[in-house]
């Protein structure tokens, strides 16, 4: 056969292409009981369905729907979706999905959908994205046209982006909580996009800054810009809680500063008054953390008398987690935001390895206060939502984290995230250090000082190594000296108390410097060292693991030492041994080379040797995480390979089990990590 022989003309290529769209549609619909308006629109615009397009938005009141002060519509806040009672005989709720309409046929409901949209756009520019915005406009015209085969596509395009659109999300999220009763259906639609949002969905959100540690120089226009522009106190007050006050940000980039700033132009109003006005009428707790902060870091604000008052509002944001219940759910609405801060953060940096911990981190904090605000501000429902709608998440982004053990440049507000259980606590007990004996705290109720002790050894303790000197240009108040407040407060405590206030700043001091938390690694094992000075060390690591990549060699040589491990880490407690391994993990993740080939091999030979069931299921763990985030499996086959293979194959189904649970729920990339090493799980 010649060549010319196996041409097809441009009719028969035409015939082959439609029977084949027909049979790809007949397969289709098949499988499918309804479709959705997406697809049959599609299926339209290919003229590939006959049966006439459902009637949409034909019976909506338009009236009602270009009226946001309608009397028959519900008050909600502006979203995609708009709720109001008919004018029938026997009324009934309506609830209308604004981008639903672009598939209408009528012109004027598509146009009375798009009015609405941009409207709420032009209220607020972070109703959507600026991808969704951009989309919106270049598809208007084609929107609006008559022409079925341009409005068809254009919707289409259009609907897409609102619905991958995580701020249009976020909003229908909170009108499906507002409304009365709850909106399930959207709310069950709604929630997953802004609990899990794709990277698709935030990829064009642009914050005031981007990475606060790099960005120091914008810090400080943005303050600028907040007094420059405000009318009263209120407004800079609220113009920092919108673009800086989801951190807590070191005295120059604070609320304070902005308030100093307001007051030296204006000095003739009662910055106490209208600052707590402010704070007291915001629903998150995060405002009375920075109108505290306003009033530690400048006494000379607080009017006569008002000191006791200013010490209620600063116990109740320095408050620790403690054991009993009323003081647990105190807590809740701070633990809120700790654990939406950290869920966001392993969502986003199990979606995007090898990028800046300080952007991810200042993303995840802002988004973690969005979310945060969608729930009422009371305690009790701070309880019902970190339980029942966070926990599974940070769940299920952890576990997604440590699968994909991506390498993340160092950053401190990283280290804050993910390390700090009280963040605002230790924030504001270390900027009040400057000016702690002004504040008077030593002339205050009894119990007053009990708490504020409390949380300032809770806070010490989970925080080694704290600052003990203030460095010369910090971003977050976490980074300057605790220790002067410590030291001052120790001045005025019993002789036991204060030394051991001052033994906690010479360990500090020690764990900070990489010679002395070697040291202190290294004489781990020496049988008089306490099990909470262990912790100590290793909290010290995990720390160092987060924040200064320098101290790996030296804490390389300790760990490679065989006598070392062989006398350390099987006798210590499983609190201990956990701590250190997990540092170690973290140490692993940004070094390669010897970190990569040896130290999945050190855990498992550990858990060879481990007699306790549980110690070694953990080790196990260990042993896998390691090995996925070395991208190895030699460590997995040798246990499994080994003299306890049938043990270590109960571990094995177990977690098994759980990576093919959530196999939808890895990114790809993680999900190809995976691939070789459960492959590797079924050797026997």
């Amino acid at each position: 056969m010649t060549h010319e022989d196996q041409n097809t003309s441009p009719e028969v290529m035409r015939k082959v292409l439609r029977a084949m769209q027909i049979r790809m549609r007949n397969i289709t619909l098949r499988h499918f009981e309804r479709i959705g308006l997406r697809t049959f629109c599609a299926l339209q615009d290919l003229d590939l369905i006959e049966d006439e397009a459902p009637a949409i938005g034909d019976s909506v009141d338009l009236a009602v729907l270009l009226d946001q002060q309608h009397e028959r519509r519900q008050n909600l806040p502006e979203g995609p979706l708009v709720i109001y009672i008919t004018e029938e005989d026997e009324p009934k709720r309506t609830i209308i999905e604004l981008p639903m309409l672009f598939y209408s046929e009528d012109r004027d409901v598509r146009a009375a959908a798009l009015k609405c949209i941009e409207t709420m756009h032009l209220n607020d520019p972070m109703v959507f994205t600026q991808k969704t915005a951009a989309v919106l406009k270049e598809f208007r015209d084609a929107l609006m046209s008559e022409m079925p085969g341009d409005w068809r596509l254009a919707a289409i395009s259009v609907c897409d982006a609102f619905y991958d659109d995580v701020l249009f999300a976020l909003r229908g999220t909170r009108q499906s909580l507002e409304s009365e009763p709850v909106i399930e259906d959207s709310l069950n639609f709604y929630t997953p996009k802004v609990i899990r949002p794709s990277l698709t969905s935030l990829d064009s959100i642009s914050l005031s800054i981007g990475n606060p540690e790099r960005d120091q120089r914008p810090l400080l226009k943005v303050l600028s810009d907040i007094v420059a522009h405000a009318v009263n106190l209120t407004e800079v007050c609220d113009a920092y809680l919108s673009n800086l006050g989801f951190l807590p940000l070191a005295a120059p980039y604070s609320l304070a500063a902005a308030v100093m700033k307001w007051l030296s132009s204006n000095p003739n109003i009662d910055p106490w008054q209208e600052v707590w006005e402010w704070a007291n009428a915001e629903s998150t707790p995060i405002s009375s953390y920075h109108a505290c902060s306003v009033f530690v870091l400048h006494p000379e604000l607080i009017p006569n008398g008002k000191l006791p008052d200013l010490w209620s509002k600063v116990i109740s944001v320095i408050q620790k987690a403690e054991t009993n219940e009323e003081a647990l759910l105190e807590y809740e609405p701070w633990a809120l935001r700790r654990d939406l801060a950290r869920h966001y953060t392993f969502h986003l940096e199990a979606l995007l390895p090898d990028s800046d911990g300080a952007s991810i981190g200042c993303f995840a904090w802002w988004f973690a206060e969005q979310i945060a605000a969608l729930f009422p501000a009371d305690a009790s429902a701070a309880k019902f939502y970190r339980e029942n709608w966070i926990k599974h998440a940070l769940d299920l982004s952890s576990q997604i984290w440590l699968a994909a053990s991506s390498p993340i440049q160092n950053s401190f507000l990283r280290y804050v995230t993910f390390t700090t259980q009280s963040p605002w606590s230790i924030a504001l007990q270390t900027l009040m250090g400057e000016h702690l004996h002004e504040l008077a705290l030593f002339d205050q109720e009894e119990e007053v000082q009990i708490r504020f002790n409390d949380a300032l050894v809770s806070n010490m303790l989970t925080s080694l190594p704290f600052p003990t000197e203030t460095p010369r240009d910090p971003t977050f108040a976490q980074e300057c000296s605790l220790a002067d407040t410590v030291l001052k407060w120790a001045e005025h405590q019993t002789e036991e108390q204060q030394k051991s206030l001052q033994e906690l700043v010479v360990m500090s001091q020690t764990l900070d410097a990489r010679d002395g938390l070697c040291d202190a690694l290294r004489k781990l094992n020496n049988s008089g060292i306490s099990e909470s000075d262990q912790a100590a060390v290793c909290i010290a690591l995990r720390a160092k693991a987060f924040t200064d990549s320098a101290v790996s060699e030296g804490v390389w040589e300790v760990f490679s030492d065989a006598e070392w491990r062989k006398s350390m880490l099987g006798g210590v407690s499983s609190l201990v041994q956990d701590l250190l391994i997990d540092s170690l993990s973290m140490f692993l993740v940004n070094n390669d080379g010897k970190w990569f080939s040896h130290l999945p091999h050190y855990i498992a030979e550990l858990c060879e040797k481990e007699k306790d069931d549980e110690r070694r299921r953990v080790l196990f763990l260990y042993v896998v995480y390691t090995s996925l985030a070395s991208d190895t499996v030699s460590a997995v086959r040798r246990l499994l390979r080994g003299d306890q293979k049938a043990t270590f194959m109960e571990y094995v189904k177990e977690y098994r089990t759980q990576a093919e649970a959530m196999r939808s729920d890895y990114p790809p990339w993680v999900s190809g990590k995976l691939r070789g090493l459960m492959a590797s799980m079924h050797v026997l």
